[in-house]
C-alpha cells in the first residue's frame, strides 16, 4: 500500500509542468507575418492583426520578407471604417510578402516535428449556418418531431399495466 502511495506522489511530482502562454515573441518577421495571416483567418480583429504586422516590421530578422508589402498590408488593415474585402486584401499582401509559402510549411520528404504544423495552408474559420435555412432543415426538424411523438406514444401505449397502476395510485403500494 505504501508503494502505491509513493508511486502516486512521485507521478504527481514528476509529471509535465503547465504550458505557459506568455512565451517570447518570435524574432523572425516571416513567422510574425504567418501569425498575422492566421489572425486574419480566425477573425481575431483588426487591432490584433495590426499589432502583429507592426511586430513583423520591427523584428530584427527580416530575411525573405518583402517589407513594402507588409507595410501596405498594415495600411489596409488600419484604414478607418469597415471596408469590405480589406482583410482578404491584407491577407493576400502578407502571403505575397513571404513569397507565397508559409515558414511553417513542411519540407519535402521530412515529417513535421516540434512546433511545425505539417501544413502550408491556413483555412478560414468555419462558421456553419445556424437555424433553419432550407427545406432540408425543415425536413429534418419534422422527422425529429415525428420520432419524438412516436416514441412518446409507444412508451405510453406499450407500458405494462402494473406500472401505470403504480404511477396513478402510489399510496396503495407503499403498505
Amino acid at each position: 500500500m505504501r508503494g502505491v502511495a509513493l508511486a502516486a506522489v512521485l507521478l504527481g511530482c514528476l509529471s509535465a509542468g503547465p504550458a505557459w502562454a506568455d512565451e517570447e515573441e518570435s524574432q523572425q518577421a516571416s513567422v510574425l507575418v504567418e501569425q498575422a495571416i492566421a489572425l486574419i483567418a480566425n477573425k481575431a480583429g483588426d487591432e490584433r492583426v495590426a499589432e502583429r504586422i507592426r511586430d513583423a516590421l520591427a523584428a530584427p530578422d527580416k530575411n525573405r520578407v518583402d517589407l513594402a508589402k507588409v507595410s501596405e498590408a498594415r495600411e489596409v488593415i488600419e484604414r478607418p471604417g469597415e471596408e469590405p474585402g480589406a482583410e482578404s486584401q491584407a491577407r493576400a499582401l502578407l502571403l505575397d510578402s513571404i513569397g507565397g509559402k508559409l515558414p511553417s510549411a513542411p519540407q519535402g520528404g521530412r515529417p513535421a516535428t516540434g512546433a511545425e504544423t505539417g501544413t502550408s495552408i491556413i483555412l478560414d474559420e468555419l462558421r456553419p449556418a445556424a437555424g433553419i435555412r432550407d427545406r432540408g432543415d425543415v425536413a429534418v426538424l419534422i422527422l425529429a418531431l415525428a420520432a419524438i411523438l412516436a416514441g412518446t406514444y409507444l412508451a405510453r401505449r406499450r407500458r405494462p399495466a402494473h406500472t401505470l397502476h403504480q404511477l396513478t395510485h402510489p399510496e396503495r403500494d407503499s403498505r
